[in-house]
């Protein structure tokens, strides 16, 4: 299987201008551009309209306890993320334990991993090597043809069902979908290679196992975002011109002009506020995404100290509305984080519910924060070619996109890829030298 990520950048026979940029969100792919863009010697202004960063990457603090809202599990591939963990000093910890609850008897068990020792997984290492090799690497357009049909179309089409045995729960209840919907096969894929379970390294920062950063995964993005000379929170963008020479974005806080623009929000989602330009409307209005939520609340009674993932609640999207996972992080702590999809008033309504279900109690809700999660491309898309569009529009109209869309809404996924194109498209000023 494939060693890993490695920078695709390639050497540069001159150095570059100093050249000024304005990066639009400062969730985890806009924070990781920005600072490899100022380590090369150019001139950045980040703006998030949040009044913090980190994006689907925040934690919060109850009773003085971080709980991430989002990502936070780091894998064994996770090797981007772990070199920028230890360039700015943080601390680790290994994650707890993943479990799988069976909603009707209450039991918990791990999670099956059958298809590593099934034939099945043979005859998927034979269908990577031949028809998606290049899946590990950073970005998805290099495996998106191949890989669009439906995911359950595709499982079944190769005899793959062991794989959705391992792999779907886990999939499902960290929000990319149910195997039933019609999400292609390429975003499941990708899921199940950055599980680190098919190709694995020994260790990383110490740790065999799954880890996260001590203290809440929000803190990697402050700490990145203290590196930055102008990181601006609170900041609504209201247009973006670009022309020949320059782009202008107006903010309702003033005006930023720069040489190049870097999208690190989902192109449906800056579209209101972008000039005209046929082929980002188009792909615009091919976006999809999950409805995906996390409710932070204290719930005593119910099983602690795992991820629990639900699995009749991850079988079909018709539990859609269902809490779909939650995590127990701290023993002695009855807060914990939940997971579901769906309508806000279903998911709220339905998790006192499910809480009961499982014999806790739904004492108090800390906070309800929603998603647009996994911004992707459908089927026919994907199979006409949208990753490999979106990916000819990097340097167009001086603009370039990172993110979840082209990279896949994973934080390694995220943060590679935003780093291989930042080096790939604005080579270090004289005299900077940037450690690959």
């Amino acid at each position: 299987m494939n060693a890993g990520h490695k920078p695709t950048s390639p050497p540069y026979e001159t150095p570059s201008r100093p050249r000024s940029v304005v990066v639009v969100g400062a969730g985890p792919s806009g924070l990781a551009t920005a600072r490899e863009l100022e380590r090369a010697g150019h001139r950045v202004t980040v703006l998030e309209e949040q009044d913090t960063v980190a994006g689907k990457c925040r934690s919060v603090t109850v009773d003085g306890l971080a709980y991430d809202l989002g990502g936070h599990i780091c894998t064994s591939r996770y090797e981007r993320t772990a070199r920028l963990v230890t360039e700015l000093g943080l601390e680790t910890e290994r994650t707890s334990r993943y479990r799988v609850l069976d909603v009707e008897a209450g039991t918990a068990s791990r999670q099956t991993m059958a298809f590593l020792r099934d034939e099945a997984f043979g005859r998927y290492r034979a269908l990577r090597e031949r028809e998606f090799p290049r899946i590990a690497e950073p970005g998805l357009a290099h495996s998106a043809r191949a890989l669009a049909a439906p995911v359950g179309e595709w499982i079944a089409a190769h005899g793959l069902e062991p794989m959705a045995e391992s792999f779907g729960t886990g999939y499902t209840a960290a929000g990319y979908g149910y195997l039933d919907d019609d999400v292609p096969a390429l975003y499941f894929v990708k899921y199940a290679e950055m599980t680190g379970l098919l190709s694995p390294l020994p260790e990383l920062l110490g740790h065999a196992g799954a880890f996260t950063v001590a203290g809440g995964f929000g803190g990697l993005w402050q700490r990145v975002a203290e590196e930055l000379k102008d990181v601006r929170c609170g900041v609504r963008v209201r247009s973006v011109e670009r022309h020949a020479d320059g782009v202008r974005v107006d903010t309702d806080s003033g005006r930023v002009d720069a040489d190049e623009l870097v999208l690190a929000v989902p192109l449906d989602r800056i579209l209101p506020v972008l000039d005209d330009c046929e082929d980002e409307r188009d792909l615009a209005s091919r976006v999809r995404s999950q409805a995906y939520h996390t409710t932070v609340a204290s719930a005593p009674g119910l099983p602690q100290d795992a991820f629990y993932f639900l699995d009749g609640h991850t079988a079909s999207r018709s539990a859609t509305g269902h809490c779909v996972s939650y995590h127990h992080r701290y023993p002695g702590s009855e807060v914990r984080t939940f997971y579901s999809y769906g309508r806000p008033e279903d998911v709220a309504a339905r998790l006192r519910d499910d809480v009961a279900r499982l014999g806790g109690r739904l004492a108090r809700v800390h906070g309800r924060h929603a998603w647009a999660f996994m911004p992707h491309f459908g089927s026919a898309d994907l199979a006409d070619g949208a990753l490999d569009r979106l990916d000819a529009l990097q340097g167009r109209n001086r603009t370039f996109h990172v993110g979840g869309l082209p990279a896949f809404e994973l934080i390694e996924c995220a943060v590679a890829h935003a780093q291989d194109l930042a080096r790939r498209h604005f080579p270090p000023v004289e005299g900077r030298l940037i450690p690959q």
